[in-house]
C-alpha cells in the first residue's frame, strides 16, 4: 500500500464523489470538508456504500468503514467530508 498525503486523500475522496454523483446525473459542485453526504449531496444511505466501495478500488485497500459509520452501536445520520478525509487518511497513514 502506498503512502498518500492528506491533500492526496483528500483529491481521491473529490474525485470519486464526483464520479458518484455524475453516476446519477447530477454535479458535487463546490465541496468542503464540511459538506455533508446527506444533507447537502443527497447521498443515500445506499449510495454512500456505494462510494465507500468505490474509495475502497481507487486506494486499493480495504477500509473498515463501519469505524466510521458507527457510533455508540448507532448509525450516525450525516456525515461531513471532513469526517471521512480524517478516517481514510488516518486508515493509510497519510502524512500532512
Amino acid at each position: 500500500m502506498k503512502t498518500r498525503t492528506r491533500a492526496e486523500c483528500w483529491a481521491t475522496i473529490v474525485a470519486t464523489l464526483t464520479d458518484l454523483l455524475e453516476e446519477q446525473g447530477s454535479e458535487p459542485g463546490e465541496v468542503t470538508p464540511q459538506t455533508l453526504l446527506n444533507a447537502d449531496l443527497g447521498i443515500s444511505s445506499v449510495d454512500a456504500i456505494h462510494l465507500m466501495i468505490m474509495l475502497e478500488d481507487r486506494l486499493d485497500t480495504p477500509l473498515d468503514f463501519e469505524a466510521l459509520a458507527v457510533r455508540d452501536g448507532e448509525y450516525v445520520q450525516d456525515l461531513a467530508l471532513g469526517e471521512l478525509l480524517d478516517f481514510v487518511a488516518r486508515s493509510l497513514g497519510a502524512a500532512g
